[in-house]
């Protein structure tokens, strides 16, 4: 079995390609880790960073493209692969053993630079045969391994570097290892670190094999959504070629039949023939261009998230636990990127196609079914066709908020609520106590980096989205800020809503552009898509951007796509003097809108398509925010007080 061992059989178990640099096309020297998981060799970097800017602070990526942020400006900052320098260093020994150069290896304990014949795995030393015999010999080296050069050449015993097993040690104090995790700070520390910099009760630290399985754990729950995520884009890209199928099914039978009827009358519509097959020809060619770019942006995602799962892989299969903890912000943050995308969908309505013959002209192409077969796939009903009852399960006064009143409400996963005022103020409240306390105390919420949030948002692993005009920001449950962006397209793109949907894609309203911009969690632009008459309460669900607009007194709702699914006015349903403000969903998609107006305001109740079932609360003050949490109850902004709702 031994003879049957070569260079060759061992390098496939680890793929050539992920020891050599892409840039330099060699074999990595001293790699360094970005941020985007991909890994160069020093040097190169170094060399890409005098062409790209040299006195910047960030780094893009030459195969992704994604930017990497330098600490102090320095390249050599940046975390190193040790994983990679290991595996180079025992390929390239197993090369040298397998390729019959092993004459070429020379005994490292004597300077007379004699051939080696064997190696100390305890000492990490080749021997030669003098040396080993003198190793033999002294007392304090006979408990040593040592193994022959046929040995490690055979594969009876692998040979593997002494950087898997090398300790690091601080950056702050160079004589401690590095073996305690700070959970707060997210990073490896030493013991005089935990002691000087990260003392309790402010730092949290465990030990590195508790963080370790922690982070094991996350990497693979989100690498499980990732995959699902895949596989949601390899069965829409399934649907897609059936619906490309059928797309071709109707446009050559609507050929057929409008050159079936032209030929009856040749004579006297063959211009009307030609043009006829040319607007179908248009639209055909306009619909198979949607088609394939959906099909191309979807196979793209499928090829990145495969390579990013292999690199997410290769890393934890090949680094220590050193490394995967410092590196673990990254391994996750791409990981999260991952599962927030999601597959570009076709209307179904685009493969519709027909011809409909005409009494005096040779007819008309007919691009749309027929609404009421259409009807038959509107979307699920409501949870109820009739007047729910809700009742008021608690109330909160006590903000001290003067003359200001409260504007939006969002809840967390945890059974709390966060709200701000026109002052653009934040206010945290505790729901899980409130059947015990009267009256709960508002928290007042000072997040830094936070100077003018006009609109809230919590998504559902409960960040924090804040529209700071023109900037929405993202912080995690400590309130830090994790990262930001601006939507607009300029100073005259002002945003004026904000809303998340179950899977974190987030959408920021404009009134004045009449217009959504819709992104991923990351902040990065999928698309803008119009949004009549949109204003400054705006909801997502099931794909659909749902919204109010107040002077208008319409209920609003357009998809994903721009496509508009409905637009009721609103004006019977209400009382005369009121307006409709805060808008949001239950579970089943039935719609909630908040009516402020006098004499007092009320919650009106929708079907997920848009039919008006009836009002569910009548009298609670004057709401504009509302929204329900994570147990069902109806959280309602009613003027300068928070009241809670229970469905009876």
């Amino acid at each position: 079995m031994a003879s049957n061992v070569t260079a060759q059989s061992v390098l496939e178990k680890i793929s050539v390609d992920h020891l050599e640099c892409s840039i330099c096309t060699n074999r990595f020297r001293q790699p360094k880790l970005l941020d985007c998981l991909h890994t160069f060799c020093l040097q190169c970097l170094q060399e890409l960073r005098q062409s790209q800017d040299p006195s910047g602070t960030k780094l893009t990526c030459p195969l992704c493209r994604r930017d990497t942020m330098l600490k102090g400006s320095e390249v050599a900052d940046l975390p190193n692969n040790f994983a990679f320098s290991a595996l180079v260093e025992e390929v390239t020994m197993q090369e040298k053993l397998l390729g019959g150069q092993g004459s070429e290896i020379k005994c490292q304990a004597c300077d007379e630079e004699n051939q080696a014949v064997s190696r100390c795995m305890d000492c990490d030393h080749f021997l030669c045969q003098e040396c080993q015999k003198a190793h033999e010999r002294l007392t304090l080296m006979k408990s040593h391994e040592i193994y022959t050069l046929a040995q490690l050449r055979s594969g009876e015993i692998v040979y593997k570097s002494k950087l898997r097993e090398e300790v690091p040690k601080c950056g702050k104090h160079p004589d401690q290892n590095l073996n305690v995790y700070c959970d707060t700070c997210e990073q490896v520390i030493c013991l005089m670190c935990t002691v000087l910099d990260h003392e309790k009760p402010k730092h949290s630290c465990i030990g590195l094999s508790e963080a370790f399985e922690k982070c094991k754990k996350k990497v693979e729950e989100l690498v499980a959504k990732v995959a699902q995520s895949k596989t949601e884009l390899n069965t829409t890209i399934e649907k897609t070629c059936i619906s490309r199928k059928k797309l071709d099914i109707m446009f050559s039978n609507t050929k057929k039949n409008i050159s079936e009827k032209a030929d009856q009358e040749v004579t006297k519509i063959r211009q009307e023939e030609q043009k006829l097959l040319k607007e179908t020809d248009r639209i055909y060619q306009e619909r198979v261009t949607t088609f394939e770019a959906a099909q191309a942006t979807n196979r793209k995602e499928v090829t990145q998230t495969e390579h990013k799962l292999e690199e997410v892989k290769q890393l934890m299969n090949q680094a220590s636990c050193y490394e995967i903890l410092e590196l673990q912000q990254k391994l996750l943050h791409n990981l999260s990127e991952l599962t927030g995308k999601r597959p570009q969908q076709v209307p179904d309505k685009l493969t519709f196609m027909d011809f409909e013959e005409g009494k005096r002209s040779l007819g008309r192409l007919i691009l749309e079914e027929d609404p009421k077969a259409a009807a038959k796939q509107s979307p699920r009903p409501a949870r109820s066709c009739v007047k729910e009852k809700w009742e008021l399960k608690t109330e909160f006064k006590n903000f001290e908020l003067g003359k200001t009143k409260i504007r939006h409400v969002s809840a967390l996963s945890d059974n709390n609520i966060v709200l701000n005022n026109w002052t653009k103020t934040l206010f945290t409240v505790s729901l899980t106590n409130s059947q015990h306390i009267p009256s709960p105390i508002p928290q007042r919420l000072q997040i830094n980096g936070l100077t003018d949030a006009m609109c809230i948002a919590v998504t559902e692993d409960d960040k924090l989205l804040a529209l700071d005009i023109p900037v929405v920001k993202v912080f995690n449950k400590q309130h830090q800020l994790l990262h930001q962006f601006t939507p607009g397209r300029g100073s005259d793109s002002q945003p004026t809503c904000l809303a998340v949907d179950d899977s974190n894609l987030i959408a920021v309203g404009y009134k004045d552009k009449k217009e959504i911009s819709l992104h991923n969690p990351d902040g990065s632009l999928i698309r803008r898509l119009p949004a009549p008459m949109i204003e400054s309460y705006l909801t997502m669900y099931n794909h659909r951007l749902i919204y109010t607009n107040l002077p208008k007194k319409r209920l609003v709702c357009v998809d994903y796509y721009g496509a508009s699914v409905f637009s009721v006015d609103m004006t019977s349903n209400m009382q005369g003097g009121c307006l409709p403000t805060g808008v949001c969903c239950d579970s089943d998609g039935s719609i909630y809108v908040a009516e402020f107006g006098l004499p007092t305001g009320d919650i009106l109740h929708y079907s997920p398509d848009g039919k008006y079932i009836g009002w569910v609360i009548k009298g609670c003050g004057y709401p504009r925010g509302i929204t329900f949490t994570s147990g069902g109850d109806l959280v309602v902004a009613a003027g300068k007080s928070v009241k809670v709702y229970h469905r009876v």
